[in-house]
């Protein structure tokens, strides 16, 4: 009983068909004979995810996302290893993508948003002067190619699956000819938001992209998008034409926003010019370093706000050992503290004369916590590292 009822329950769902789910922050690399295979694989893997999300294949020549490249270990939160048949051995990579879309944001790059839009894929295949229509459950290559192809670049595609309702509701010719009102109707099963023809003639392809839903494209007056593609690599080249179409169609600025990981610190005894853009220069080009903003100039003291790449000591550490010059100042709070305490025994008796009629006199008036004043003063004071630069 219990399964007859399943059954008519599916029955009345209807169909549901499968669409590759890209994990935009996972990646597999294959590992290299080299010492620092491991190494390179993670450079390798946060610059296929940072691919993936920015929809930006030439990420990676980025002046800050190189810096990042050099600490990819930071942005690893799992890894595994993984053995193929007949292939190298390969390393399975999850970053963090708070971390991966804060790089993004302090590289000033914008993300192909999500969610994306789906993308029905239907393949016609000429070999032999026969041309037939490439269904999901044959296993084709032609098939995994474009699925690999767009794993890569975060791209949502899906195939008809090729059963009786695919086979009786369009024929080879309209495919061929892009015939809008039966590629619609074969494809609003389906529910894609937008719908690729490809048409393949051994080593070279042509294919056909519409930007819409089944059920708006046989009035749609908006011109698909259209390639030609040859040599061994021709479905990937059409896959990274249609991902780089929709990432900069639908493209997603992060805008300018204060990153977590940013730092003030002072330098004293810039009495040059020449020390002022020395210091500036190296600053930039601390690989722990995204960008640099110059607050303010007093005397030979200059205030910067830093957005970094990994925390404060990292950056400290790689600060005075590119500059001997430089030495951190300790900041002084304990002799705050002692002058403060000071001051407070001096004024005891004042303290307790006016006492009562202070209180009379904020009856009336709201209580400010304490705590709350101290939380208060800690957002509104930022903490400034402080330095002096000898010898220049």
């Amino acid at each position: 009983m219990l399964r007859i009822l399943c059954l008519l329950m599916c029955m009345v769902a209807g169909p549901v068909f499968a669409q590759q789910q890209n994990d935009l922050y996972h990646t597999e690399v294959q590992l290299t004979g080299s010492e620092k295979a491991e190494s390179i694989a993670k450079q390798e893997g946060l610059v296929n995810v940072l691919i993936k999300v920015s929809g930006q294949t030439d990420i990676a020549q980025n002046e800050v996302i190189k810096k990042a490249l050099t600490q990819s270990d930071r942005y690893v939160t799992q890894m595994s290893f993984v053995e193929y048949d007949d292939a190298p051995r390969t390393m399975k990579l999850g970053y963090n993508s708070k971390m991966v879309l804060n790089l993004l944001t302090q590289s000033e790059q914008s993300v192909w948003e999500t969610p994306r839009k789906s993308v029905l894929v239907w393949i016609v295949n000429e070999y032999n002067y026969q041309r037939s229509i490439i269904w999901e459950q044959s296993n084709n290559s032609l098939i995994t190619r474009i699925k690999e192809a767009a794993n890569e670049r975060g791209l949502p595609v899906m195939f008809p699956v090729g059963d009786f309702d695919d086979v009786t509701s369009i024929e080879i010719p309209d495919l061929w000819g892009n015939f809008k009102k039966p590629i619609a109707d074969a494809s609003e099963r389906y529910n894609p938001q937008a719908i690729l023809v490809v048409k393949v003639r051994g080593n070279s392809s042509s294919w056909t992209l519409f930007d819409t839903t089944p059920q708006y494209l046989p009035t749609t007056s908006t011109k698909p998008l259209e390639g030609r593609e040859s040599g061994a690599v021709q479905l990937a080249d059409m896959v990274n034409n249609v991902s780089d179409y929709f990432a900069k169609k639908y493209t997603k600025n992060l805008g300018a926003v204060v990153s977590r990981q940013s730092e003030m610190i002072s330098i004293e005894g810039v009495h040059s010019t020449r020390a002022f853009f020395t210091i500036e220069k190296q600053l930039k080009q601390l690989n722990s370093v995204a960008s640099v903003q110059v607050d303010t100039i007093q005397g030979n003291k200059v205030t910067y706000t830093l957005n970094l790449l990994g925390d404060f000591e990292q950056f400290n550490q790689e600060l005075l050992s590119k500059n001997k010059a430089l030495s951190l100042i300790p900041e002084v709070i304990e002799e705050d503290k002692a002058i403060e305490n000071t001051e407070l025994d001096v004024n005891d008796a004042a303290i307790e004369q006016v006492t009562p009629v202070a209180e009379e006199q904020t009856m009336e008036e709201p209580i400010i916590e304490e705590s709350e004043t101290a939380e208060q003063s800690e957002e509104i004071t930022p903490v400034i590292h402080a330095y002096l630069l000898s010898g220049k």
